[in-house]
């Protein structure tokens, strides 16, 4: 009977103007599950589209209840969920049956990545999976509503799709092995991640990962071939124990500084861009499964033209000519190695204790000052102080370690605790040699500090959008800038977030919207009582870890994927209109 309310409710609307769709709404009990519109678009073309939700009984799924037990197997379920619904609507639904592309069913766009998303939402008793779709329409310009494909699309379609991907006594052997292996992938991975932390390592990479990829903007792993495989030097080899007395074995980078060398193309990118994706679990056969790099990990490059905002930097730029002090610098066209010094700062306030660099994507003069430039140049006379001259320092003083991809500056290697090659994809450890030829470490002669007090105004991340030349004004605007796949419109501002490459899904970047609404929203309720960047973010995670990210409240729900707090106090420290209050 409630499923024949959804067709009355389809009849309705009978060859009328296809806006009129908004007024299909109630939750519809099919069998073994429930159907409800969340949000629906008023146009065939809408961007996002509209979103519904399936929700059922574990019971009625029966998923075997050992794969719900910890939160990193509950992430591993979520991933598989949606990735087998995203199939079933390859395999049941015809697609694109309407004008402008409607009449379709979609998930947000997945990677080979496992997040946290809000696309499946597991509860004590219940499954939830939040799914797009485009009502179909017709006529030579779209303008009505097709009801009799909508209900084939709802009566026909989905209960194929919903069949295949949620009830497990539907799964074939091969769904059934995915999912134990995604569940095992999680588990081992905690293990590993354990393993480093009480052991003073921040990177691990087992021997067989296959770590390069089809190339610079397709994730996928390149086909499998054993010459391309990962294998540990044997003076970095550790035997990690594993539950049910199983090992894993591979490469332990410890903390502290590690230069990676070789020559170009012979894979020292490669390996940095494996341990960058390490900080996030890899769905099965992606070949980084077991790639498991510490948490706080982050990416430090050069970005010309970006804005800083009351930035210590003094431990690598001292005082600018005209007088410009740098203990508060700010500056909205900042240069490469200005960029990389606030990077650097920023990310050590947000919790990094790991960063990592590319000589490839640094400024020269930030890395190092050579010989030749000391001769002819005083050293009074460059106000910069180089990474090179401050990497002992600063993981001494405040336990950062790093990683850095050098091919032509070798002298990093004179400050590293441990030294690797890559020669061919093939990693050696290189550390002996170094030591041998150039003699003992390096130490720094001048200690770093800087100061940690950054308070955010209340004022800032209005969310408020005005076009005078349009005539258009939104209360709110949070969006990905279309065609540029790391750049967030919010408000009147534009973050670019090309840089960081730890956003690894587009969803991550509509979620940093929300969490910069979400943060403005408690300042607004507490204006007298402003606090630190990192405070507002810690208040914002723990928040997120208990309720989920249902807390951000989305105008689209089922379309969000958790990023990590590093990025969003990068968005953060990225914003132009950005106030830091005085003091």
């Amino acid at each position: 009977p409630i499923v024949k309310s959804l067709k009355r409710q389809l009849d309705s609307l009978i060859d009328q103007p296809y806006h009129v769709i908004r007024q299909l709404q109630g939750i519809f009990h099919f069998p073994h599950y429930d159907f409800n519109f969340i949000r629906i678009q008023g146009s065939p073309g809408a961007n996002p589209a509209s979103i519904a939700a399936i929700k059922l009984s574990l019971l009625a799924s029966d998923i075997p209840r050992q794969f719900f037990v910890s939160a990193q197997s509950r992430l591993a379920v979520a991933d598989f969920l949606i990735r087998r619904f995203n199939a079933a609507i390859t395999e049941f639904a015809r697609q694109n049956r309407g004008r402008e592309g409607s009449g379709s069913f979609h998930t947000i766009a997945l990677g080979q990545k496992m997040l946290a998303r809000d696309s499946v939402l597991l509860g004590d008793e219940t499954i939830e999976i939040r799914f797009v779709f485009s009502l179909p329409a017709k006529g030579s310009r779209g303008g009505q509503f097709d009801t009799e494909q909508a209900w084939v699309m709802f009566a026909e379609e989905l209960p194929h799709i919903v069949n295949y991907s949620l009830f497990y006594k539907n799964y074939d052997e091969a769904a059934k092995q995915r999912l134990t292996q995604g569940v095992a992938i999680q588990n081992t991975r905690q293990q590993i991640n354990d393993y480093l932390i009480a052991n003073g390592y921040c990177v691990f990479i087992n021997n067989g990962a296959r770590l390069p990829r089809q190339s610079g903007v397709d994730d996928q792993p390149v086909r499998a071939d054993k010459s391309l495989c990962f294998h540990s030097p044997l003076a970095l080899q550790v035997d990690i124990p594993l539950a049910d007395n199983q090992t894993i074995q591979g490469m332990a980078i410890r903390q502290g500084i590690t230069c990676i060398t070789g020559g170009g193309y012979h894979g020292k990118s490669t390996l940095l861009q494996a341990i960058l994706a390490g900080v996030y679990p890899h769905i099965p056969g992606d070949g980084r499964e077991y790639v498991v790099t510490r948490e706080d990990a982050f990416f430090v490059c050069a970005e010309e033209g970006r804005s800083i905002k009351n930035v210590d930097i003094s431990p690598f730029i001292s005082l600018l000519p005209n007088g410009i002090a740098t203990q508060s610098f700010s500056t909205d066209n900042a240069s490469g190695s200005t960029s990389q010094a606030a990077s650097i700062i920023e990310a050590m306030q947000a919790g990094s204790r790991l960063l990592l660099f590319d000589e490839d994507s640094s400024a020269s003069n930030f890395l190092i000052r050579d010989e030749l430039i000391k001769k002819v140049l005083a050293a009074n006379a460059d106000p910069i102080k180089s990474l090179y001259s401050t990497l002992r320092s600063t993981w001494k003083q405040h336990a950062v370690s790093m990683i850095l991809v050098v091919g032509g500056v070798g002298a990093f290697l004179q400050k590293s605790d441990t030294c690797l090659l890559m020669e061919n994809y093939r990693c050696h450890d290189l550390t002996p040699k170094v030591r041998d030829k150039l003699g003992k470490i390096i130490e720094d002669d001048e200690l770093i500090s800087f100061s940690q007090r950054r308070e955010l105004s209340p004022d800032n991340f209005d969310p408020s959008y005005s076009n005078r030349r349009l005539q258009k004004t939104q209360p709110q605007r949070i969006k990905a800038l279309r065609n540029a796949p790391k750049q967030l419109e919010y408000g009147m501002e534009q973050i670019n977030l090309e840089a960081l490459p730890q956003i690894v899904e587009a969803p991550q970047l509509l979620s940093i919207g929300y969490c910069l609404l979400t943060i403005r929203g408690v300042m607004q309720a507490h204006k007298n009582e402003p606090q630190q960047v990192q405070y507002w973010l810690d208040w914002l995670y723990q928040h997120i870890e208990d309720q989920g990210l249902d807390f951000l409240q989305p105008d689209y729900p089922g379309m969000l994927s958790l990023p990590r707090v590093y990025e969003v106090a990068a968005a953060i420290n990225r914003i132009r209109s950005l106030k830091i209050l005085d003091g």
